[in-house]
């Protein structure tokens, strides 16, 4: 009886450490930035934006963090949110999906850093007219010397643009697994009593 008691818990225990592990963690969704080579100029771009969950935002209150680094022939260009004094802002509408960070069509999106030099940034604007003409814009500057500086961006859905995404790996919850640990602790614990118990 004892063994068979074992046996159900270890499987309990391990099926609810698979369904914990497999499941998103609450820290929000992290897209991969777009490396759109053919817009860059030469220049690579890497890192995530990071947006606290799915939704329809036309603020930047959703987005958490930011890490892009700018890359090439060895040197660097970092935009951060965790250093110098960085700014964010945003006119129009971005869409955070499980799986793309849009910015849909008349919307500008822009991601300030200081840590590499002031009045340096990323820019992502797909307005068609702001009364002026087009404004259709990607880009990235230091300085304000442009990396890059072009009017087009790829990939896109429909007239949106595909700011980042998701990574097909998931993430595994530090909290859910703490419950798994409890869950095998208390129940291993129980069936100790209950042998000594018989004993």
């Amino acid at each position: 009886m004892d063994r068979i008691s074992w046996k159900s818990t270890f499987g309990l225990a391990l099926a609810a450490m698979v369904c914990l592990m497999a499941a998103p963690a609450s820290a929000g969704i992290v897209y991969n930035v777009t490396n759109n080579l053919g817009d860059q100029n030469g220049w690579s771009l890497a890192g995530t934006i990071t947006v606290s969950a799915a939704g329809t935002y036309t603020d930047t209150s959703a987005i958490t963090a930011w890490n892009i680094t700018a890359s090439q022939s060895g040197t660097n260009y970092l935009f951060a949110n965790n250093a110098g004094t960085p700014s964010k802002s945003l006119q129009g509408t971005i869409v955070a999906t499980s799986s793309q960070l849009l910015l849909i069509t008349n919307g500008s999106f822009v991601l300030n850093s200081k840590n590499t030099a002031p009045r340096s940034y990323l820019i992502w604007s797909n307005a068609r007219e702001f009364g002026f003409g087009p404004s259709t814009k990607y880009k990235a500057a230091i300085l304000e010397s442009p990396l890059w500086d072009t009017g087009a961006f790829s990939p896109v859905v429909g007239d949106a643009w595909v700011l980042g995404t998701t990574s097909a790996v998931p993430e595994i919850d530090p909290a859910g697994m703490g419950s798994v640990l409890a869950l095998v602790t208390g129940a291993l614990g129980l069936l100790e009593r209950r042998r000594l118990k018989t004993a």
